[in-house]
């Protein structure tokens, strides 16, 4: 490498055996690199594969997780908390094969359902006994079922829903099973208020997927009622669409969270289906040629003749991992806070 000033000014680009770039006022000049060999070992791509599982999965949730994780200022923070712990639980759901977490193929984009926790925090756990009551694919529909008490007072919906004093958040989140085979992630906040009647004592904002909520009460139960934007897979049913709880209370000007997490027990593809496809053993260079390993050539020995097969996968490109997250607050236009002042929003 080396630096270099020109009459005719600083440039930019490459030539056949070099690269030229500037930085800081000065031209630096390399070697264009030739033959550098991509990853191409088990260990490299299941490592690509545990990153690319998990940086897809904050990419479709970051609204939620960019500033779910109490103590943790919004943004790229919240993102190396996610990535950290999510990763440690997707490394045992591999050696284990328990079905925790499913596994993101070869380039594959989009949220794979996987137990991932979306909050952590000092609060206690929200929703305990909330689960998916119905699904309804044909209106786009996800209602979660909350036990409450027959009176269904304003203060017994809140204490349903973790809310003790005015300004608390519960915010549910859904994992569902969409039409193009991949999984959809949307949520709802409801901050509890000071109001006449229980749907006046809480104001909704919706973000991800989700477009509306509703409050409701059948036989003591307290029914929330999301609408998604994405069609719901035909096959979209309580059993492959999962919820996740997370409560926020503001005290002495920082946010405590709950510790949220979605259970989930028989995901797909397991790592080996997901692993399977990723290029291990080819020779994938970085200026975009691919050169499989030889064949080994017949030989005999003593009458005796072996033949080696060479391989013929051709799959893939060079691929990059998904989890090359920058962080920052995607925000929604529905009350949703923003990390750029380093402060941590409301959930």
């Amino acid at each position: 490498m080396a630096t270099s000033t020109s009459y005719f000014g600083l440039r930019r680009g490459s030539t056949k055996s070099h690269t030229f770039s500037v930085v800081d006022g000065k031209q630096i000049t390399k070697d264009r690199v030739e033959g550098g060999k991509n990853p191409r070992t088990l260990p490299q791509m299941t490592q690509r594969c545990l990153l690319s599982t998990a940086g897809a999965a904050y990419s479709a949730m970051k609204s939620i997780c960019d500033q779910s994780f109490e103590g943790k200022p919004a943004g790229k923070a919240c993102m190396v908390e996610f990535m950290s712990a999510n990763m440690k639980q997707i490394q045992i759901s591999k050696e284990y094969d328990n079905g925790f977490f499913g596994f993101n193929k070869y380039q594959q984009p989009g949220l794979v359902p996987g137990s991932y926790i979306i909050s952590e925090g000092s609060l206690p756990k929200a929703l305990v006994d909330a689960e998916i009551g119905s699904i309804n694919v044909a209106n786009k529909k996800v209602t979660v079922n909350m036990a409450t008490t027959a009176g269904g007072s304003i203060a017994e919906v809140a204490e349903a829903m973790g809310c003790k004093n005015y300004g608390d958040i519960c915010t549910i989140a859904v994992m569902f099973p969409k039409s193009d085979s991949t999984y959809g992630f949307g949520a709802v906040r409801f901050t509890y208020m000071s109001g006449a009647t229980v749907l006046e004592s809480f104001v909704i904002a919706v973000t991800g997927d989700a477009t509306s909520a509703a409050l409701s009460f059948t036989s003591n139960t307290l029914k929330v009622e999301i609408r998604l934007l994405s069609e719901l897979a035909a096959g979209a049913t309580t059993a492959n669409t999962y919820m996740a709880a997370i409560s926020s209370r503001h005290v002495n000007g920082n946010w405590l969270r709950s510790r949220a997490q979605f259970n989930v027990t028989s995901a797909t593809p397991t790592f080996t289906e997901a692993i399977s496809t990723y290029p291990v053993g080819l020779e994938r260079f970085l200026n975009g040629k691919e050169v499989l390993q030889p064949a080994p050539t017949a030989t005999t020995n003593g009458g005796s003749s072996t033949n080696g097969g060479g391989d013929s996968n051709t799959g893939g490109n060079t691929g990059s991992t998904s989890g090359d997250n920058t962080g920052g607050n995607s925000g929604n236009n529905n009350g949703g806070g923003n990390g750029n002042d380093g402060e941590d929003p409301e959930n």
